[in-house]
């Protein structure tokens, strides 16, 4: 069994591969499970649930989990198209598997199978522009 829950072990590894992107290199990126002071531009990545595959044998370690990440950007620094263009930046980052695998593999709790987008929902807060990114992503555990 993995030494994390699948919940942090995601965290970590999405964590790892946006910090990594050089067209990021302006945001901070945060765990959800961060207690830091939120400062923009950031990008949040929080895993929300981690449940067995339907379609997988139980008992294997493969787990298809829910992902948000957010991305934000000042009112007062950036406009839309900036923003969009740092969203588009991240989901780039997401939609690499072949990137999202090297992080997992570097870390070593678990392996990556797939990412999957879902939702990309825009808003505004009171000074922000923010973006929620709904992904799944596939992992697999490794046996005890």
């Amino acid at each position: 069994m993995a030494s994390k829950s699948p919940l942090n072990i995601i965290e970590d590894a999405l964590t790892a591969a946006l910090s990594a992107e050089p067209g990021l290199a302006g945001f901070t990126v945060f765990k959800g499970e961060a207690a830091t002071e939120l400062t923009l531009p950031s990008i949040i990545v929080s895993c929300e649930s981690a449940q067995k595959h339907p379609d997988i044998a139980q008992g294997l370690g493969n787990y298809l989990c829910k992902v948000n990440v957010g991305v934000f950007n000042s009112l007062d620094d950036d406009t839309l198209t900036t923003h969009r263009n740092a969203t588009q930046d991240v989901m780039g980052v997401l939609d690499n598997v072949t990137t999202i695998k090297a992080a997992f593999t570097t870390i070593g709790d678990a392996s990556c199978y797939d990412t999957t987008l879902n939702s990309i929902d825009e808003g505004r807060g009171d000074r922000a522009f923010m973006t929620t990114l709904d992904y799944e992503v596939l992992i697999v555990l490794p046996p005890a």
